[in-house]
């Protein structure tokens, strides 16, 4: 009984989360523009998540498959007129995936902090490359302007902002799909084996390093994925998307949503975005107070959000139960 009636909670709550959701073009278009925002962030994340909350792998360098996704996109779109989204997310994850199983090898050799390191110094690399030796293809800081937006084959007007926002809504709910079914599998229980307790993994015969290079470039082409849409949504693209500091946002974010919550990456990009519309509105110094948020949520909410929910939801649950 007690298990249907969490079922059914669970339906409801999604369910309802699924109808706002839908019903936000119906807002004003800033709030549309916005909402876009949060759902290309919430997926830039929840790659993050996959291997930093499920894996224990803590990377600095998810910016450089975001933003080499996005550059793959703004290069297709203004130097070959290539407006297909299909075949430019293609390409897109393609070159992701080739970075990631190269960067890959050699980052899984090595573990935890010394990781992060290698990771932050890849990505770093990838940056320079950007800013300097192909300058002459990104542009340098200047970047590539004037990206239109991809053509999908049907009548589904992506140029218009409630267009794109479905377009991005629907392509959030396919990663967040894939995503919650590979840490539901038994591949994603052996994921949370080797966060947890990488050793025993090991004594029970599991070859770990496939398993964190598998989930490596999954979380590239997700991150991929949201870098490919950010270009086509910002029209823009220059190499602070590709810099190590877009990074360390992404594990703010998640952080403030929740490590290793599913959910987490989209409440933290909620607070987030909102948070920085709000207070950037105020005052020009933003980013001091958001780094004082993020400091009080690591000391007095470990977590995140989702974490203070669940917490909330159980002392609800049991109250009730001892009334």
């Amino acid at each position: 009984m007690g298990n249907k009636s969490l079922g059914l909670k669970r339906i409801l709550t999604f369910s309802i989360g699924a109808a706002a959701a839908l019903a936000v073009p119906m807002l004003p278009k800033y709030a549309v523009t916005l909402a876009t925002s949060i759902v290309i962030y919430s997926i830039y994340v929840s790659s993050a998540n996959l291997l930093t909350g499920y894996t224990g792998l803590v990377s600095l360098g998810q910016a450089m498959f975001w933003g080499s996704a996005a550059y793959v996109a703004a290069i297709l779109t203004t130097r070959s007129a290539v407006t297909n989204f299909y075949l430019i997310s293609l390409i897109g994850l393609l070159t992701v995936i080739v970075l990631s199983s190269f960067f890959g090898v050699l980052a899984l050799r090595v573990k935890r902090l010394h990781f992060m390191i290698v990771t932050f110094a890849f990505g770093h690399v990838v940056w320079c490359l950007a800013m300097y030796p192909m300058q002459h293809i990104t542009l340098g800081y200047d970047g590539i302007k004037d990206i239109p937006r991809p053509t999908l084959g049907f009548s589904l007007p992506t140029d218009s902002a409630t267009g794109f926002y479905y377009l991005v809504l629907a392509v959030a709910a396919v990663c967040f799909f894939v995503v919650h079914r590979v840490i539901k599998s038994p591949f994603g229980h052996a994921l949370v084996g080797i966060r947890d307790n990488e050793h025993r993994m090991i004594a029970l015969g599991y070859n770990t390093f496939v398993y964190k290079y598998i989930c490596y470039m999954l979380s590239a082409a997700v991150a991929g994925i949201s870098g490919l849409l950010f270009a086509f949504f910002n029209g823009y693209v220059n190499p602070a998307e590709l810099h190590w500091i877009w990074s360390g946002d992404a594990l703010m974010i998640m952080f403030i949503g929740g490590v290793g919550a599913f959910w987490g990456p989209l409440l933290g990009a909620i607070a987030y975005t909102g948070l920085r519309y709000w207070i950037s509105s105020y005052t020009m110094y933003w980013f001091g107070i958001e780094g004082i948020i993020f400091i009080l949520v690591v000391l007095f909410f470990r977590g995140g959000i989702a974490g203070f929910i669940m917490n909330l939801q159980r002392k609800l649950t049991n109250g009730r139960a001892e009334g």
